[in-house]
């Protein structure tokens, strides 16, 4: 699966820009995500502040932005 971070306009709900996680974080995204059951991995979930703060640091990349709503979003493998 692929993780990536998506950044939904605030106003109209369009997304805007996505964001992937690199490989071979899912031990840390399962930490930052509250992920406990492996289906846990295949949903979309609304990110909070905290958890921004945390995907920002493992991905070393600065993305907030008050205009866009953030959710993590998970798909098949390429």
């Amino acid at each position: 699966m692929k993780h990536t971070i998506e950044a939904f306009n605030k106003r109209t709900a369009r997304l805007v820009f996505e964001i992937p996680v690199p490989d071979g974080n899912i031990e840390r995204l399962r930490i930052i995500m509250h992920w406990v059951n492996p289906e846990d991995e295949i949903f979309g979930y609304d990110l909070d502040q905290e958890q921004i703060k945390q995907l920002e640091a493992l991905i070393g990349r600065a993305f907030y932005d008050s205009k866009y709503d953030f959710q993590m979003g998970c798909h098949g493998s390429e």
